[in-house]
């Protein structure tokens, strides 16, 4: 579509995938905020959302209730967009900042810090920094261990994998050393909650996302050149380190924000991408559409997590979803390079 010296290119599919995720996201919230084990009312629902609940209706509807939302909202789509970068940039569909241990890495600081807070006081905001932290620590061992004169895909996701392992393992051996309230604390974290989510943290999570997804849009034509292959993107004016450098670092900082606010959330930056590439018929993971596709799938599995009969972490329901889409992808990888 050309107005005047201006053209835009319209996707039809794209425009009506992206009006049905976000209506449903919407639908969602909305049902996340207005129902609750706390029967209130609609009408006091609205009033304590404009400022005028009582102490009680704020609390609840306010305090917990929307920041709990918001909090999965932005915690979906930062590992959706992180999630569908380092796909894009590795070209490889399993390829997500957990399994490349980044989460890891970013969950083994933030345990540190909860079992010794002595080490880093200064609550919610210090636990991010710690996060972001590990994740660009254990990003920059991953790089230097899997750089063979240049940069590929299959390497550093093999050792990613290795290095998840060790991040696992220094978890646990802090879980070990520590006592059984704080081992308490950071075994709900790890299992990835969003039940201890407040406004604080989603003050804490909204820049990191609102920069990333200024960023993603500005690396959306260099990604889509770099699908093509290391050696044609130069001929369409992109520079393929650049664009991977930046790419894996806004990844790492929005994995890393969102492990900080609700803990490593297994398989949501995997499945998110990859489920919004088949919805939208794109030719590789987009980055904006999985974040808004892991805002849904996060927020969904929230709300079915608290309505369970045992109200359960989110990081749970999505590893039940997660886990046979993972064994389908590798299924399907299968028949094809067997034929």
């Amino acid at each position: 579509m050309r107005v005047g010296p201006v053209g835009v290119l319209v996707r039809p599919r794209a425009g009506v995938a992206g009006l049905v995720v976000a209506v449903a996201l919407l639908g969602v919230a909305g049902v996340a905020v207005f129902s609750g084990s706390l029967d209130i009312a609609p009408a006091r629902v609205l009033a304590a959302l404009a400022g005028d609940g009582t102490r009680v209706e704020t609390l609840v509807v306010v305090d917990r209730r929307l920041a709990r939302t918001l909090a999965a909202v932005l915690v979906g789509f930062a590992l959706g967009c992180a999630g569908a970068l380092t796909q894009s940039i590795t070209r490889n569909p399993i390829a997500s900042p957990d399994i490349l241990g980044v989460t890891t890495g970013a969950g083994f600081f933030a345990v540190l810090l909860i079992t010794h807070p002595a080490l880093l006081p200064g609550g919610s905001a210090m636990l991010a920094a710690a996060a972001i932290t590990g994740g660009l620590v254990t990003t920059g061992g991953i790089l230097a261990l899997s750089w063979r004169a240049g940069f590929d895909g299959l390497r550093l996701i093999l050792v990613g994998i290795s290095v998840n392992a060790i991040g696992m393992a220094g978890v646990s051996w802090l879980l070990l050393r520590t006592d059984i309230d704080q081992a308490a604390v950071a075994m709900r974290w790890l299992t990835g909650s969003l039940s201890g989510a407040r406004m604080p943290d989603v003050l804490l999570l909204a820049p990191f996302v609102l920069a990333a997804g200024l960023a993603c849009a500005y690396l959306a034509r260099d990604l889509a050149a770099l699908r093509l292959g290391r050696s044609v993107a130069p001929a369409l004016g992109t520079a393929p380190g650049r664009t991977e450098a930046l790419a894996l670092l806004v990844a790492v900082v929005l994995a890393s924000g969102a492990t900080a606010v609700a803990g490593p959330v297994a398989f949501a930056a995997f499945v998110a991408p990859q489920a919004a590439m088949r919805l939208f018929g794109t030719a590789g993971p987009p980055p904006l559409a999985g974040g808004l596709t892991g805002a849904l799938l996060i927020l969904a599995a929230d709300l079915t997590a608290q309505r369970l009969p045992a109200e359960l972490p989110v990081g749970v329901v999505t590893a039940v979803v997660g886990a046979p889409f993972l064994l389908y992808l590798l299924h399907r990888h299968r028949r094809r390079t067997s034929v």
